[in-house]
């Protein structure tokens, strides 16, 4: 079958076969196993022990789109080590240690570096991917555009310090962890000052990542219409619940170190989180559903980014809605992510398959990615939506189990379709107003990605004794 279908006005521009039928990838004797996987995953630099965000093993380096992420990336780092804690919970610690080792300090407009961000993508000034990248979009490495992962950081620091208060006082680089952890609240406060008074993707690097969440690809904000979102006014509906949870370690944080000066009060810090809830709600529930984001429109006036899409499972994984007040959201949230338009038979898909721009293998627009339904599930498990979480967890269990490696993410059209793409597809659209210049629509994913890695183990640890 064809793996990808044309929208109107796109051209192709390049299509290469990448993955042959006989690749062991397809076979499911030859995934690792899950301790091999994890060793693969783990490796040192700056001198600490980390998750890479993935690998590529010797039969596929020379592949087109492969061997790109081998290095910390400090979200994916972050979450990886999240969910291997129960199998190797000496690296949460290692990432939050290794990040802030490169904590932003000043301004930089090529590198995005600001004072107590952290970074998104950390490689060696001889890293042969880090030399293509800064040639082709002026980059310059450490690289820190994200704006979630000071967020998900915080968080960590705030879990690790519940259970051992002294990680607080380590030193990294010259300052204490908790020294760090006051400059990243004040990021916080700085790029909350936005018109949506939420913290918003605007880069500035011209070339830098235009959306600064985990759906970092060009087109991964949609309009219902089909419409691309704002390259300067996005902010992401998890994005939301990131923030809020990481403001709440800041309270705890202040308390375990009341000799600091914090940059606000427990007071202010709550008046700011009400805000946000608030906000999520006013900017991004459309009635019935949640929105995938919000931005603002020509004449400045925010909107919904009104498609339907996986982040806000992410809300439950949050403590965002944990008053009871919030039910309602929950309630729907659950119905949403469980429904035919999000719920394919491998997991949760990036995008409904009633949007318009959906494709099954669009790498944010159709796909569906083991970690991201992960947190979903494991958020609607921590509420109580037993039946859904399981509904979720058991297709990511049966689509790892069924392919010979990790992959970053499966197409949402199994089993009409393959579990993941074999081509690479670029498509130009000219004269289309609402899309991108070019676009790659297909690729395979990464194979043995680490965040994959750290959904199975958590999928292992909840639900080993459950059949898909």
């Amino acid at each position: 079958m064809k793996e990808y279908r044309l929208l109107p006005g796109e051209v192709i521009i390049n299509e290469e076969r990448v993955l042959e039928d006989d690749d062991p990838i397809f076979d499911p004797r030859e995934r690792p196993d899950l301790d091999q996987a994890i060793e693969m995953i783990v490796g040192s630099q700056g001198g600490y022990n980390i998750p890479f965000a993935s690998v590529t093993i010797a039969r596929h380096k020379s592949l087109p789109g492969q061997n790109l992420f081998e290095c910390l990336f400090g979200r994916d780092s972050l979450l990886v080590a999240d969910l291997l804690r129960f199998k190797r919970p000496e690296l949460q610690l290692e990432v939050v240690k290794a990040l802030a080792s490169v904590q932003g300090e000043k301004i930089d407009r090529l590198s995005e570096e600001e004072p107590g961000r952290m970074a998104h993508e950390v490689r060696e000034v001889d890293d042969p991917v880090a030399l293509k990248i800064a040639e082709e979009a002026n980059w310059k490495f450490p690289y820190y555009g994200a704006v979630d992962t000071t967020l998900i950081w915080l968080k960590t620091l705030g879990e690790l310090a519940s259970n051992d208060p002294s990680v607080l006082d380590l030193e990294v680089a010259g300052q204490t962890l908790k020294s760090r952890a006051v400059a990243a609240l004040k990021w916080i406060l700085f790029r909350l000052q936005t018109p949506s008074g939420l913290i918003e993707s605007n880069r500035s690097n011209p070339k830098g990542i235009t959306n600064q969440v985990w759906k970092d690809s060009g087109d991964s904000y949609l309009h219902a219409d089909g419409r691309i979102a704002s390259n300067t006014s996005t902010a992401s509906i998890e994005t939301v619940g990131e923030t809020y949870d990481a403001l709440q370690s800041c309270i705890a944080l202040a308390k375990l170190t009341p000799e600091l000066e914090w940059p606000a009060s427990e007071e202010e810090i709550n008046l700011i989180c009400a805000s946000l809830q608030e906000k999520l709600i006013s900017y991004m529930w459309v009635g019935n559903h949640f929105a995938i984001g919000t931005d603002r429109n020509s004449q400045g006036l925010q909107e919904p980014i009104d498609s339907q899409a996986s982040n806000q499972g992410r809300l439950l994984d949050s403590e965002i809605f944990r008053d009871e007040k919030f039910k309602i959201y929950r309630d729907e949230i659950a119905r949403a992510v469980t429904g035919p338009g999000l719920l394919g038979e491998t997991g949760l898909r990036t995008l409904s398959t009633e949007h318009p721009k959906y494709r099954a293998g669009g790498y944010h627009t159709g796909t569906a990615w083991p970690m991201d339904g992960v947190f979903a599930a494991r958020g609607l498990k921590k509420f109580g939506y037993s039946a859904e979480a399981a509904a979720i967890s058991l297709r990511i269990k049966h689509a790892i189990e069924a392919i010979g490696g990790y992959p970053e993410y499966f197409r949402g059209d199994y089993p009409e379709g393959p579990l993941i793409s074999h081509f690479i597809v670029d498509v130009e659209a000219p004269g289309e107003p609402n899309s991108l210049r070019s676009n790659r629509i297909i690729q395979p994913p990464q194979l043995i990605q680490g965040w994959t890695i750290g959904a199975y183990a958590w999928l292992v640890e909840n639900y080993s004794d459950q059949s898909s």
